[in-house]
């Protein structure tokens, strides 16, 4: 698994059920869906480290700072899951936030 991904610890997920194979599996079926990359707050440091998936892997961890606009709401992975919040890049991930 990517060095800045951890498998999500909330029993509320269905995430959790996964093996970490069927994980990593599932995280990179979702990175072309995955809208960070078009984010305002997405930068050029979380770009050229492969950060991305926020909502559901945990919050950027040494390149987003600040805030600077939010696609998180309207993103396929978040309406699939129904995730409510924002900002995960920086608050973290929205599966292990609803803990």
């Amino acid at each position: 698994m990517a060095k800045c991904v951890q498998k999500p610890s909330t029993k509320a997920s269905r995430l959790e059920r996964l093996s970490e194979e069927e994980f990593d599996k599932w995280i990179l079926s979702k990175m072309d869906v995955c809208q960070c990359l078009d984010c305002s707050t997405h930068n050029k440091c979380a770009k050229n480290s492969g950060e991305r998936l926020y909502c559901v892997v945990m919050r950027s961890p040494f390149c987003i700072d600040s805030k600077k606009g939010c696609l998180c709401k309207d993103c396929p992975v978040s309406l699939e899951f129904g995730f409510k919040k924002d900002y995960h890049c920086l608050v973290g991930a929205e599966i292990v936030r609803k803990a």
